[in-house]
């Protein structure tokens, strides 16, 4: 039992560590924005830093999913509601930014 236990601790540990980017989080500082695309956040925010999206008008409840998808880094929490959006901040890369040139 204790075995199999270890084994369970030891696959997580390794598994945790997999795919994680080094990103240093900047928790002394908030970007605040109320549009949600991401030119509007990048022009503003840096990545790692904590972004509030908080839109200038209420009612659209897609907006702040919308904003969390384009602008969030969904390796961290993401604080949704229907009036706004709390998260680490992360743009999105253009498209063939991560290919390798062959």
């Amino acid at each position: 039992m204790i075995k199999k236990g270890l084994l369970v601790a030891v696959s997580i540990a390794l598994l945790s560590g997999c795919n994680q980017q080094n990103i240093a989080v900047d928790q002394e500082s908030l970007c605040e924005v109320s549009g949600w695309q991401k030119d509007v956040a990048a022009a503003s925010c840096k990545a790692g830093q904590k972004v509030v999206f908080l839109p200038s008008s209420f009612g659209n409840e897609q907006l702040p999913v919308i904003f969390a998808a384009v602008n969030c880094d969904h390796r961290f929490s993401i604080a949704l509601t229907k009036g706004g959006v709390s998260c680490i901040y992360s743009p999105l890369k253009a498209d063939g930014q991560d290919k390798p040139e062959t």
